[in-house]
């Protein structure tokens, strides 16, 4: 189904939707929340953002307390999402939501999960175990080039990955995974599906995603993680006896929920195009990187800087056979699974994206990929659920190599290096990207990266709105104020470093204006000439 938007003016058109959970979508959050960040974003969060000269912006504010209390009269709110401004409400009927002043608009999400269907849309199960051999995991890493990063001491240490699926039982007891616990390199985990913090159980599926990434034993097993010194932050966003929008919803408040505690890649190997309810079914054509939920979502996360890696779905072999969302978001890695000789897998999902644009962007192994099982041994799993692991694990080893690069550029350098770069197709991709191509790629761009301007208005000239950020690693206060051409001061208010504002100019006079932030203490003065139109 297609997500349309209900205005305030239209509640006549919810009267008869079967759903009593919608989204309710606010105005625009006050400016003044940006003067805080520390309240919402943690100090790896903020350490990221300043290293990487990502701006803190009104999306990253949370939703107003007094918005939620007066929203919590006449519904029950379950949760709110920063980034799609909206809260998850329950209502009766809909009618007895009245027109508040703070909501934009209010649109149907879907009934809730009732645990009696087995989900056929994004997760595909392990096949039965083969007992590994020592070097069984060694090709889907040498398919990559992976090794060549390992070998210069590359193993993904000091970059956290968010690890989004169904469930992670037994992960703090398999021996392949003691290290991250020994080592303090499991971060935290949350279940947004049930509200808690117990992650360690549910649907095996994250447990055997979360190992091509992380396990590592070479004595016992012989195997080597792809990225196994990596921190990882754990999230279960998935029933995996149900699917429904909730699900989404879920995936999206984890994904920002990862951002705020300085998340660098989000690892999903989850899809979604059709559930349990057919009226809530998505269509090829809303796979646009506009529509879903998770798509929406996706997006925002590669604008803060993240890298988002997504199975791209195995619907190949399938009525539906295209991408899943949130593959077809742009900015992101919507991963394809291939064989052992580098065939595409009969089920792994087709592009292109509705809209005409390449997916997937990589592919990686995923018919016959070896992970770890519950039972600590060494197992085979197909899907592209186990491609998109690997992928991440070749990402989180580069970025190491420059951690202070924004994630595009981490995806630039992956696709770059791709054997079919220069002639894509809707099945590879660009192909199977090469380690030691995306590391000289990367090499060169650290090298010709300039540092950009410490402060950045733009548009310049400006008709509507300017955007005003200054790059200020000690997220220091100042004044901010424009003068007109005459000397005369025009606006004055508080300005944050590091946080994006955005100035409304109607009204305004055509002409220059002269911009000032003068700081609280001990920093330079800033000026910057613009000019309304």
């Amino acid at each position: 189904m297609m997500l349309r938007r209900y205005t305030l003016l239209m509640w006549g058109a919810l009267l008869h939707a079967q759903s009593r959970l919608y989204l309710a979508y606010f105005q625009d959050k006050p400016d003044s929340l940006l003067l805080y960040p520390e309240r919402y974003l943690s100090h790896a969060a903020l350490k990221r953002r300043v290293e990487q000269g990502i701006p803190i912006s009104i999306s990253d504010a949370p939703i107003p307390q007094v918005w939620l209390q007066e929203l919590g009269k006449y519904s029950k709110v379950w949760g709110t999402s920063r980034w799609l401004n909206a809260a998850l409400i329950e209502v009766e009927r809909i009618e007895q939501l009245p027109p508040l002043p703070f909501l934009r608009c209010v649109q149907p999400l879907s009934r809730a999960p009732t645990g009696g269907s087995v989900s056929t849309a994004s997760i595909r199960p392990a096949i039965e175990p083969k007992k590994a051999s020592s070097t069984v995991n060694a090709l889907q890493l040498d398919q990559l080039h992976l090794p060549f990063l390992h070998q210069q001491g590359y193993l993904g240490r000091g970059i956290r990955i968010a690890i989004l699926d169904a469930g992670f039982p037994a992960m703090n007891q398999i021996p392949a995974f003691q290290h991250l616990f020994q080592e303090g390199r499991y971060i935290t985990g949350y279940d947004f599906v049930q509200g808690d913090s117990s992650i360690f159980e549910d649907n095996s599926h994250g447990t055997l995603v979360a190992s091509v990434i992380v396990a590592h034993d070479l004595n016992q097993l012989g195997y080597h993680g792809g990225a196994p010194q990596a921190s990882v932050i754990l999230a279960r966003t998935e029933n995996a006896l149900s699917e429904s929008r909730i699900e989404e919803w879920n995936w999206a408040r984890a994904a920002e929920w990862a951002d705020s505690l300085g998340a660098h890649i989000i690892q999903s190997s989850l899809g979604y195009s059709t559930f349990d309810d057919p009226a809530e079914n998505y269509t090829y054509a809303d796979m646009n990187g506009q529509t879903a939920i998770t798509t929406q979502a996706a997006r925002m996360a590669a604008r803060k800087g993240l890298l988002v890696v997504t199975s791209a779905g195995n619907e190949g072999n399938s009525p539906w056979r295209y991408i899943t969302a949130p593959a077809d978001a742009d900015s992101i890695i919507a991963v394809g699974a291939i064989g052992v000789s580098g065939q595409i897998a009969p089920f792994s999902s087709r592009g292109p994206t509705s809209d005409g644009r390449i997916k997937p962007d990589l592919v990686a192994l995923g018919w016959g990929t070896s992970v770890v099982g519950l039972s600590g041994n060494v197992q085979q799993a197909s899907g592209t659920s186990f491609a998109a692991p690997l992928i991440t694990s070749l990402a989180a080893c580069l970025w190491q190599v420059a951690p202070t690069l924004p994630g595009w550029v981490i995806r630039e350098a992956l696709i770059r290096s791709a054997d079919r770069y220069q002639n894509p197709d809707t099945a590879h991709g660009y192909g199977i990207p090469n380690a030691e191509r995306a590391y000289l790629y990367l090499q060169q761009m650290h090298l010709s990266h300039p540092p950009a301007d410490p402060l950045r208005i733009y548009p310049n000239p400006a008709s509507e709105n300017l955007t005003v950020f200054l790059r200020d690693s000690s997220l220091g206060w100042y004044d901010l104020e424009v003068y007109d051409t005459s000397g005369r001061l025009i606006l004055q208010r508080m300005y944050r470093g590091m946080t994006e504002v955005t100035l409304p100019l109607h009204g305004w006079k055509a002409g220059a204006y002269l911009l000032t932030l003068t700081p609280h203490r001990g920093q330079r003065t800033w000026q910057a000439v613009f000019l309304k139109l």
